[in-house]
């Protein structure tokens, strides 16, 4: 697979913080998914800066352990 964008990073620690609030019982209600992607928009770009480093890191980590590894879609 490939390496986590800063999003993917985001999300992952976004749900991770929040599981098990509010769960959504009522299918008018937004998924955790839609709260993560709403949560990410709002940050301000210093607010996702270090998610673009986090995902630096490990494209870094990615491309030493997998060296021939080339995306295709």
């Amino acid at each position: 697979p490939r390496p986590p964008n800063a999003f993917i990073l985001f999300r992952r620690d976004y749900v991770e913080k929040h599981k098990g609030e509010n769960a959504v019982s009522d299918p008018k209600e937004k998924t955790l998914s839609k709260r993560a992607g709403e949560a990410w928009k709002s940050l301000s770009a210093e607010g996702k800066k270090p998610w673009f480093e986090k995902a630096k890191v490990e494209a870094l980590s990615h491309a030493a352990a997998n060296p021939n590894y080339v995306y295709r879609p």
